[in-house]
């Protein structure tokens, strides 16, 4: 969603809509721009020198967070007619990698280095193959941070960036005095900039609680988007719903930004701030997560629009999911309602970008299940894609079999790739993961009204024993679908009955060979071109980051607070530990799984590292070093000598 609850340690209340499928896309309607806050004074430009840190003012605290209990399933929507697109005239969408004050040869800038979001770094090498946090020869520096930690990080400009809480607070001023007289945090959503050189703090951005609870803002998960670096300013969106353009050197060389509530020398200087509650009517359900894309002087995001807290009503089914406002100024460019009364739950995805055969396109994963192909410049469509089978239900809890998206699409040799999945708290279920043709979708959209490039078109609408409306589907002859993986699993033995579970990852791919990690904890390895699996390997813990490719190795981390290091290569065995089809019985085959699995650590696996906490982030390398981000710690390793 980088985003999103703890899984063990906090528990959300979860639910959602059942959402109705539709084929057709209605004409949008009219609407007018918004403009951001307006600034009470012009910002200040940097100038001078920057000053000391404030030290950590009280201890973290672990208190975990309640659960709510579950309500009710709803009987399908209708869809609403999709808002028509604010037009302004921008300059040509080029995509911004590696600016900064000083430019590093790998900056890592942006949620998976680059627009695409493939999680990979073809540059730095020599990275160490078990970074040891407790071996003083490896660790070039620790950063405390607060009790949760999802955004980043980021490098650039000679900082690093990230979103974390106010658990370990870096100013007195943000802490406060129960009756007792004892001293706790108070919580806030926090963006932290470090040295890249040393690891000191330098600033923070300070956002407090939205008023309206965890409905919005839940408790102590603080910012949970990946801000995006670009020359002089980040941008990122907050636990507020607002998105943010701030100076990436704070106010430590003299910018004060525009008037805020927080000016003290640590403190952020904020250029510019878009509030999507206020200016969009977008009702956030839970948090705010995603990661802004920047392209050209153009940032995409997706508001996360979504249920109440009963998780029956959509509160604002006309406000836009995913918009596009100016880097300069924060002013809207366009906004687009898709899925309208359609959201299942949440929304807490990453837009990507695409430019293949000279067709520009920001892909959208909606919180229907539906991925959006929408032009840069207008936000109109061009084309969508449905990630679930017809026959599928979205129930209450993540029981159902239907699924939105948290993972973030990849652009990758014309192709885009996703997988299906749900809120952590549903924790795994059936899923699927897709490669769509970009070249099939642009062209065989425009063959239908509906724009619909699906695996699948709906072939019977009827209704079940309760009344619910149930589909059964039948081939799209316009599909663009390349491969499918996932689905049901009916081999005798296996220990599930499906093939792929619920994602909240990015694949990363390279050399034509995919890694994609699912929920549940296992890492697949498939062909790119194909979907054929080569291996797959249970990390024994939930995965909420991604795989990543630096260095001939993949690094994947866990919620158990396990780094694996996994050695790629060009030509992969096939090592399936389900592929067992002589098993005599369960037995057997699960002697003749874990033998398989046995071979896979043996040809694949270079290290395990256990670290001080769970991480939920994925690890990142630039300009040779590696960087760890636990939910409490941030740790920088210094390359192989």
């Amino acid at each position: 969603m980088a985003f999103l609850r703890t899984l063990l340690i906090a528990v959300v209340s979860l639910g959602g809509v059942a959402a109705a499928l539709y084929y057709a896309i209605p004409k949008p309607v009219a609407s007018t721009a918004s403009t951001p806050t307006e600034p009470t004074t012009k910002p200040t430009e940097p100038t001078a020198k920057p000053t000391e840190p404030i030290k950590p003012a009280v201890p973290p605290t672990t208190e975990p967070v309640k659960s709510v209990e579950p309500v009710k399933p709803v009987v399908p929507v209708k869809p609403v007619e999709p808002i028509k697109p604010v037009l302004e005239p921008k300059k040509p969408l080029v995509a911004n990698v590696g600016d900064g004050n000083v430019k590093g040869k790998s900056d890592h800038v942006t949620f998976g280095g680059t627009p695409d979001h493939n999680m990979v770094n073809l540059v730095d090498k020599n990275i160490v193959d078990k970074p040891d946090f407790n071996d003083a020869k490896l660790l070039k520096w620790k950063a405390d941070l607060g009790s949760r930690a999802y955004g980043g990080p980021i490098i650039a400009a000679g900082k690093v960036f990230v979103g974390t809480n106010n658990e370990r607070p870096r100013n007195p001023r943000d802490i406060s005095k129960n009756q007792d007289g004892d001293i706790a945090p108070i919580d806030k959503g926090i963006i932290m900039a470090f040295d890249e050189a040393t690891g000191k703090f330098l600033w923070q951005s300070v956002h407090d609680k939205l008023p309206d609870g965890q409905v919005k803002d839940w408790p102590k998960e603080g910012i949970c988007s990946t801000p995006v670096a670009d020359g002089d300013k980040i941008y990122y969106a907050s636990n507020r719903c607002t998105v943010v353009c701030a100076y990436a050197d704070g106010r430590t060389n003299g910018a004060t930004g525009i008037e805020t509530k927080y000016k003290t020398k640590t403190d952020a200087a904020i250029v510019w701030e878009y509030d999507m509650i206020k200016e969009l009517g977008v009702f956030p359900h839970n948090m705010t997560a995603s990661s802004p894309l920047l392209i050209g002087d153009t940032l995409f995001i997706i508001t996360a629009n979504g249920v109440d807290e009963n998780h029956i009503n959509i509160p604002a089914p006309q406000a836009p999911s995913f918009i596009a406002l100016n880097k300069t100024n924060g002013k809207l460019l366009w906004k687009q309602n898709y899925p309208g009364k359609n959201i299942m739950h949440g929304q807490w995805a990453n837009p990507t970008y695409a430019d293949f055969d000279g067709v520009k396109q920001v892909i959208f994963p909606g919180g229907d299940g539906w991925l959006y192909s929408l032009a840069p410049d207008t936000g109109e469509i061009i084309w969508k894609f449905d990630g679930n089978p017809k026959d599928t239900k979205y129930d209450l809890g993540g029981a159902g079999n239907k699924s939105d998206y948290i993972g973030t699409p990849v652009v990758y040799d014309g192709k885009v790739y996703i997988g299906t999945g749900q809120d952590p708290e549903h924790f795994s279920g059936i899923a699927h993961f897709y490669a769509i043709d970009l070249k099939k979708a642009d062209a065989n959209a425009k063959k239908n009204k509906a724009k619909d490039v699906s695996r699948e078109l709906v072939d019977k609408e009827e209704k079940d024993e309760e009344g619910a409306i149930k589909y059964t589907g039948k081939p799209n002859p316009d599909s663009a679908m390349a491969w499918h993986y996932g689905g049901k699993d009916d081999r005798n033995f296996a220990p599930r009955d499906f093939l792929f579970g619920r994602t909240m990852s990015t694949a990363c791919i390279v050399d034509d060979i995919l890694y994609i990690s699912e929920l549940q904890g296992t890492i697949h390895c498939l062909d790119a071109k194909t979907g054929k699996k080569f291996w797959q390997y249970d990390t024994k813990a939930a995965i909420w980051g991604s795989p990543y490719f630096v260095d001939g190795k993949i690094l994947m981390t866990n919620e158990g607070g396990d780094l694996y290091v996994f050695k790629h290569t060009k030509t992969p065995k096939v090592i399936d530990e389900l592929d067992n089809p002589d098993a005599k019985d369960a037995k057997d085959f699960n002697a003749k799984m874990k033998a398989k699995r046995k071979a896979v650590e043996a040809e694949y696996l270079i290290s395990k590292v256990e670290f001080d906490a769970p991480i939920r982030s994925t690890p990142v390398v630039a300009n040779g070093i590696l960087y760890v981000m636990s939910e409490r710690s941030l740790f920088a390793f210094l390359p192989k000598k």
